[in-house]
């Protein structure tokens, strides 16, 4: 009988498929195509001769043999990742994550938890800063990996897109004008996409608050002195009011991402994939 060899990025395009629950997703965390996925998919049951997945009840869900698959793929992905690993540099003494301040509340601890069980003995240095700074020191490699706005043309990997929402305190009098907003400072994507908006809806305002710390944000528009603008899962995490008003303007999505940096370990890379998809299915269910 023929030996036959499995492409092991067959079997980590599968495993990401079941733990996405979506080709799409997959797609995106494994910096693919659509159409490759399933490719990729087809070509794994071609060679065990059987199907791997079906959909039941908008799941997807391995197949008695893709239970079978599963189970030697996470061996073999596992035991493929430690060689690796062993052979460069192994698991990093110390790794060392960004985020904007309003996003570390919200997606740290998933990361926190990641790296708890995949590099324990691993020191967590975090750092704070604006998405498009963030970017920049993945890019020099200071930092390991980052959670960030997304930064037209360049490369990282799409997480969730979260709508933009105005937050104000109940008493809070929509018609003053010039209206007090409280935003982040200049560098900001969402206080430019904020300000934009009420420029190009005509709306006289005035920033009456600025900050890098999300707490001084959320303090001024939790006292009734000025109407914010944030990320609807910061708003939410906070606690805040959500304006919904027809006299304010609409607010652009923003995407949120995350950039690995180019010689991250696999050991690193590993736990940002994990990560990525469990904050993905956190959004999809949250």
């Amino acid at each position: 009988m023929a030996l036959l060899n499995v492409d092991i990025d067959w079997l980590r395009t599968f495993l990401t498929v079941l733990e996405t629950q979506s080709f799409t997703r997959t797609a995106e965390i494994l910096l693919r195509t659509q159409p490759a996925i399933s490719q990729q998919i087809k070509r794994l049951e071609e060679t065990v001769g059987t199907p791997l997945v079906s959909r039941h009840r908008n799941q997807i869900v391995p197949t008695a043999t893709g239970l079978v698959v599963k189970s030697y793929a996470e061996g073999i992905i596992g035991l493929n990742d430690r060689m690796v690993a062993d052979l460069l540099d192994g698991a990093p003494p110390i790794l060392r994550i960004g985020l904007p301040d309003d996003y570390a509340a919200i997606f740290l601890p998933e990361i926190l938890r990641s790296a708890a069980l995949r590099l324990p003995q691993t020191e967590i240095s975090c750092h704070s800063g604006y998405s498009i700074d963030l970017g920049k020191r993945v890019a020099q490699g200071v930092l390991d990996l980052a959670i960030m706005t997304a930064e037209p043309d360049r490369d990282s990997l799409h997480v969730i897109s979260e709508p933009l929402v105005w937050v104000a305190h109940p008493d809070f009098a929509l018609n003053q004008r010039p209206m007090p907003v409280a935003v982040y400072h200049d560098q900001c994507s969402v206080r430019k996409s904020g300000l934009a908006a009420l420029h190009d809806h005509k709306i006289d305002y005035r920033v009456s608050h600025s900050s890098n710390a999300n707490s001084m944000l959320v303090t001024a528009v939790r006292g009734g002195h000025a109407i914010g603008v944030m990320p609807a899962c910061t708003a939410r995490h906070e606690g805040l009011r959500i304006v919904k008003d027809t006299n304010l303007p609409d607010l652009p999505p923003i995407d949120i991402a995350l950039k690995i940096r180019d010689q991250a370990s696999p050991a690193i890379r590993e736990l940002a994939l994990g990560a990525i998809a469990a904050l993905g299915r956190e959004n999809r269910t949250g």
